[in-house]
């Protein structure tokens, strides 16, 4: 499972959760999701796990996670937070690995359920203070219903913060494996394993992940070309863009940006 970086520009989300399939991707935020409608099949740490309503999940920092498949129906109250948010809560996220993050709905509780209800209904922006209480309990709910097995390498952890911060901060400057093994103060060997054994990838299709996720976005622009997006990305020639947009997203990006503003101009016809 091939893992991207997700920057999130926001330092806190509470919400629903997406209606859509999402790649295989980390972030150093924690997350919880209950499922309320329909069924969602999530990929955490390379097991998959089937969830139907009143399931919920939880994904620590750092840990791969995919949103594989979800029907047509689904719904659910997702959060994504910075894991001090709730200070109780820190050490849980810091100093543990959960034995197994899905909470099957029979093992809910009644302030559970009557949390992610008013989630559900809440606005973030109107009534944040709510919703982070509202967040407090769904997660006092949850964790206290896990099994825990204790992270005994406190630096490995400390490190692959390092690295995710430090990778994603110049994703789109020059950068090898070499140099950002060298700022990093660590060997390229070692960079190299934490890639492949902790995000299950490489470090050269770690960065083009994050490139070509910023490019998607960028395409949203009518005002930029091509050439503009990928050098704003970090590719020094068009060529390269195109191979490893291609890799990433399995089309050319003359023919994805083609397909994303035909749809805009139809859903304005609309």
């Amino acid at each position: 499972m091939n893992s991207f970086y997700e920057q999130r520009p926001e330092g806190l989300f509470i919400g629903g959760m997406t209606d859509y399939p999402v790649a295989a991707h980390v972030h150093t935020m924690a997350e919880v999701l209950v499922i309320t409608r329909g069924f969602a099949d999530l990929t955490i740490d390379e097991v998959q796990y089937h969830l139907t309503p009143g399931d919920a999940a939880v994904i620590f920092p750092l840990v791969p996670h995919s949103f594989d498949r979800l029907s047509e129906d689904s719904k659910g109250v997702i959060a994504i937070f910075p894991p001090d948010v709730i200070p109780e809560y820190a050490g849980t996220f810091h100093g543990l690995q959960p034995e197994n993050p899905k909470l099957p709905a029979e093992k809910s509780s009644l302030d559970q359920r009557f949390a992610v209800e008013r989630l559900g209904v809440l606005n973030m922006d109107e009534n944040l203070p709510m919703c982070v209480a509202y967040l407090h309990v769904l997660l006092a709910c949850v964790l206290h219903s896990l099994t825990y097995r204790p992270v005994y390498d406190y630096s490995e952890r400390d490190l692959g913060h390092r690295i995710i911060s430090y990778i994603s901060e110049h994703a789109f400057e020059e950068i090898t494996l070499e140099s950002a093994s060298h700022a990093l103060g660590i060997s390229a060997s070692h960079l190299s394993h934490f890639f492949s054994e902790r995000m299950h990838t490489n470090f050269r299709r770690f960065i083009n992940a994050i490139r070509i996720e910023k490019a998607r976005l960028l395409m949203r622009d009518p005002n930029l070309t091509l050439t503009d997006i990928c050098d704003a990305c970090g590719y020094t020639n068009m060529r390269t863009f195109r191979r490893a947009f291609q890799q990433e997203i399995g089309c050319l990006p003359s023919d994805h940006l083609l397909s994303l503003r035909n749809r805009v101009a139809g859903n304005r016809e609309e």
